[in-house]
């Protein structure tokens, strides 16, 4: 009877198991050989040849982006740099190169636009006539945006290949510095016109162990230089920074985690325990860390293991950290399961704005939902509560789709943003998804390991509210357009760098005299944040035939450029810091920039005077505490600081 039994289960269980797999291969079957069969008449009947990759692509894509922004078809280059973000690592010499790239050359070389007109010799073709001019008037604005786009590819084509980052440990340390152009890899000269960004990067990239030969050009040497540098496999370091703050022996450290590779965990266990021993060694042994600023501004995210290795570092043993639940994906919850290497008096403050996302966010909310630390930030982050799951694909290739959402530890979902199906033959927009805001009327409260309460969608809200600074359109203009780049390349031509080197006046009139020349040849628009509104209310306002609105938005622009032009004085402080780390990036590695960066960083000097406050520390995480109370706590730091002027080891999720 036993083994009858054990039959039986067998074979009710077989049959759950495949009858709804075979329904799925029917409801499948269909599609598949309609996609397939009409793959192969286009590419055996069309009127001209197809390239039936591309076509694919075109359809696979047009597909998975009815679904959400974050499904994926990954081809072969695509999937290998997505492999890289997700191990950290690579083989080649650490560089970072900006350039034209292969879609670059295709758009400069695209044929030009050329139209006829014939006499209409009846009304109704005079009408038909005036449509088609009108449609022209548009194609126009258009093409002229394409010349616009066209002049800054063969702006960046005619610079060459240049430098963005060597990191340290690397090139840098082989003498490469940011906006060095190269020359040469090897025996492959690099020829502005043809050479792109891929073709450099393949001969960079090789077998760790073999070395290459890079030839370049800097600004204010005479000579090109030639160094050998040696292939290795490239880590890409997540922690950028780990240091102590203020005086050592207050024991108050600080760590920027940029993401959340494969090794991230390790890398920030090293930098606790790196800056606990310091702590010790400052105090004369007598006391460890005693306050830690984690900066996760800016973080995308990154691995599901990568967020639970370092919450393990920091909460309680047997903590819930995340569980993640889904239509197809096994309902997970990942608890942490040995003890954490911060010292649970440590106080923890945990910097977030609307960039820090997905693993990053992961992290945060354990933190907050277990009351181990204090969630500083001007308002919220960005609310990424989905699962990406990366299958490996035939040929080389792969793909990224969302296989669930996650809960933190008090059973919130933060995502911010419900999306719905979209697509079908009588669709609009495209075809695309749906994007529904998750409303502040239906956000659930939850509550946290002490009885905080907290909210669900829209990301996780900060503890201590601190204002960021907010870049004018300006500061965003010139620092989207490379141009603090290229003064800063201008500059290192005629100047050295000294001990104590800022920016003065006489530098900062340097700079307005070179964007005012670069603004006259067209090589940038102060207005280039409007362009886009200013050039689509242009060309309806063409269409409908209104030329006296027309001209007042001529008018229009010429004021809002006179306007940005003002922002040089009103934000000179501002500009002038932007300036310098430009200047400073051609000398300095990357951790010099970043700890200089936040010596005046208004969140992070609030945050060190919170760490230190054990009374407004303790008071921000108590139990039924008021809002009253931490706006209370968040403007008496404010003021102060002002005064001192984001077990399934096996799954690739990418969060």
């Amino acid at each position: 009877m036993v083994i009858l039994s054990f039959v039986a289960g067998i074979m009710i269980t077989s049959a759950a198991i495949f009858v709804p797999v075979y329904n799925q291969v029917e409801n499948l079957s269909e599609p598949i050989t309609l996609f397939e069969t009409i793959l192969n008449d286009i590419d055996r009947g069309y009127v001209d040849e197809v390239d039936t990759n591309k076509l694919f692509e075109t359809g696979v894509n047009a597909m998975l982006r009815s679904l959400d922004p974050y499904t994926e078809f990954e081809g072969k280059q695509d999937a290998v740099a997505l492999n890289e973000s997700i191990e950290g690592k690579y083989g080649g010499v650490g560089l970072v190169i900006s350039g034209a790239t292969p879609r670059d050359i295709a758009k400069l070389t695209k044929p030009k636009v050329v139209t006829t007109t014939t006499t209409p010799t009846t009304p109704a073709a005079a009408s038909s006539a005036n449509l088609e001019a009108d449609n022209e008037d548009e194609d126009d604005e258009s093409l002229q945006e394409r010349l616009d786009e066209q002049k800054i590819i063969a702006k960046v084509q005619s610079q060459g290949i240049r430098v963005v980052s060597a990191f340290e440990g690397y090139a840098f340390d082989y003498g490469m510095r940011v906006g060095d152009k190269l020359v040469a890899i090897g025996d492959m000269p690099v020829i502005p016109t043809t050479t792109t960004v891929e073709d450099v990067r393949n001969h960079l990239r090789g077998e760790p162990g073999t070395f290459v030969d890079v030839s370049f050009e800097r600004m204010g040497v005479n000579d090109v230089q030639t160094v050998s540098i040696p292939r290795t496999v490239v880590k890409i370091r997540d922690v950028k920074l780990a240091k102590l703050l203020g005086n050592p022996s207050d024991g108050i450290g600080y760590i920027q985690l940029s993401g959340f590779a494969s090794d991230a965990g390790r890398e920030m266990r090293n930098a606790i325990l790196s800056l606990q021993r310091q702590s010790e060694d400052a105090s004369g042994g007598e006391q460890s860390l005693q306050g830690l600023i984690l900066d996760l501004r800016g973080n995308p995210g990154g691995l599901l293991t990568g967020a639970v290795d370092v919450a393990s570092l920091i909460v309680p043993k047997n903590s819930d950290i995340v569980a993640a639940r889904g239509r197809g994906f096994p309902g997970i919850l990942y608890r942490s399961r040995v003890d954490p290497i911060l010292n649970d008096k440590t106080k923890l403050a945990v910097l977030i704005n609307g960039g820090t996302a997905s693993a990053a966010e992961i992290v945060t909310g354990a933190i907050q939902d277990l009351d181990v630390g204090v969630v500083i930030g001007s308002d919220r982050s960005f609310g990424k509560g989905l699962v990406q799951n990366v299958e490996e694909l035939p040929f080389d290739t792969a793909l990224k789709f969302t296989v669930a959402k996650y809960y933190t530890p008090s059973g919130r979902c933060i995502q911010g943003i419900n999306y719905s199906e979209g697509g079908g033959k009588d669709s609009e927009d495209g075809g695309r998804y749906t994007a529904n805001k998750v409303a502040t009327k239906d956000q659930a409260s939850f509550y946290t390991k002490s009885g905080r309460e907290v909210k669900d969608g829209g990301g996780i809200e900060a503890d201590f509210k601190v204002s960021a600074p907010k870049a004018s359109a300006l500061e965003v203009t010139l620092l989207r357009s490379g141009i603090i780049s290229e003064f800063a390349a201008q500059w290192s031509k005629t100047h050295e760098l000294t001990n104590n080197f800022d920016v003065d006046e006489i530098t900062y009139k340097e700079f307005q005299t070179f964007v005012s020349q670069k603004q006259k040849d067209g090589d940038i628009k102060l207005e280039a944040l409007y362009y886009g509104p200013l050039n689509d209310l242009r060309r309806s306002l063409k269409l409908s035939g209104y030329k006296g609105s027309t001209k007042e938005l001529e008018n229009l622009q010429a004021s809002i450029v006179r306007e940005v032009q003002r922002d040089f004085e009103k934000y000179r402080k501002d500009i002038k810091e932007d300036i310098a780390q430009g200047i400073l990036a051609r000398y300095l590695p990357e951790s010099m920039l970043i700890d200089r960066s936040i010596q005046t960083d208004q969140q992070v000097l609030a945050a060190l005077k919170l760490v230190r406050n054990d009374r407004q520390y303790e008071t921000l995480l108590t139990k039924g505490s008021s809002t009253d109370q931490q706006m209370q706590a968040s403007n008496t730091l404010t003021a102060a600081s002002a005064k001192g002027e984001e077990t399934g080891a096996s799954l690739k999720m990418k969060w």
